[in-house]
């Protein structure tokens, strides 16, 4: 949750730390002073991580995204390749799969 500022309490607030519980989540209070802070430094620091790791997430992607578009490509060709074949050599397309002909 982070600093609530309350009505009628100081103008810097107090922090909180929303924690997910089997029961629901609840609100554990780290006050205003140095527990409050660096509990609001902790929080910060995760969520540098985490910006972090998915700045390097999608860094990779950008890498590899013209293979990945080739790979999609060669897979459309091999479907359409086999599907000719299959249907030269008389097999019949039924419910998503192909059968052999019978007799």
């Amino acid at each position: 949750m982070g600093w609530d500022r309350k009505l009628k309490g100081p103008a810097g607030g107090y922090f909180y730390l929303s924690v997910r519980t089997p029961a629901g989540v609840k609100k554990v209070y780290f006050g205003r002073r140095t527990a409050g802070h660096l509990a609001a430094a902790a929080v910060e620091q995760r969520r540098q991580a985490r910006l972090r790791v998915a700045s390097a997430i999608e860094s990779e992607k950008a890498a590899t995204a013209d293979a990945d578009r080739l790979a999609d490509e060669l897979a459309v060709w091999a479907d359409l390749l086999s599907a000719a074949w299959l249907t030269l050599t008389g097999h019949a397309y039924h419910r998503g799969e192909w059968r052999k002909p019978h007799g």
